[in-house]
């Protein structure tokens, strides 16, 4: 038990640094770091295709067609990515999602609001504020999908730079605990 929790320890610590650096050069690069990112789109469905296809043949009794359906579907999207003009589609699209789903949320935001509001609840101002932020910003990033692809870059960028940092704390956290455990020992 107490190689794994070692092990765990350095495996925090190495992720940790590499999601770091992977998001401070997402900051320098954004628009390579959207390329990227189709990449990983492609990836994570053809791997969740495959699994969803295996799901279905390992369940018994009663399988869920849609379930096949879906997993084939994924998989060949992810070859169409891989294979075919995708990959230009998805680097493509991306900034229109990203602004669709800020437009979205802010609208969604703004009736959350109204509806607070009529319900009697002090705070719908500021979720109003925020949504109707939200509702302009995906607006114009709609129209400018180059600043609307860098929003996306810089985004995870710093969910990675985060991520990394808190990785880096926990294998100290876990360090230090290991320490104790090893003293007590």
């Amino acid at each position: 038990m107490f190689k794994l929790f070692k092990s765990m320890k350095w495996f925090e610590l190495v992720t940790g640094i590499l999601a770091l650096v992977l998001g401070v050069v997402m900051i320098f690069t954004p628009l390579t770091s959207l390329a990227v990112l189709a990449i990983f789109i492609a990836i994570d469905m053809l791997l969740s295709g495959l699994s969803e296809i295996f799901a279905f043949f390992g369940e018994r009794g009663r399988r869920s067609g849609w379930l096949l359906g879906g997993g084939i579907l994924s998989v060949l999207f992810a070859v169409w990515a891989f294979f075919g003009s995708g990959m230009a589609v998805l680097v493509t699209v991306l900034p229109f999602i990203f602004a669709v789903w800020v437009m979205s949320s802010g609208v969604i935001r703004v009736v959350g609001a109204v509806t607070m509001r009529s319900e009697g609840f002090k705070l719908w101002a500021p979720m109003l504020a925020v949504g109707l932020l939200s509702a302009a910003v995906g607006f114009l990033l709609l129209f400018n999908p180059v600043f609307s692809a860098v929003a996306v870059s810089i985004l995870l960028a710093v969910v990675l730079i985060s991520y990394g940092v808190n990785n880096i704390l926990i294998f100290f956290r876990l360090r230090d605990a290991g320490d104790n455990a090893a003293n007590k020992l």
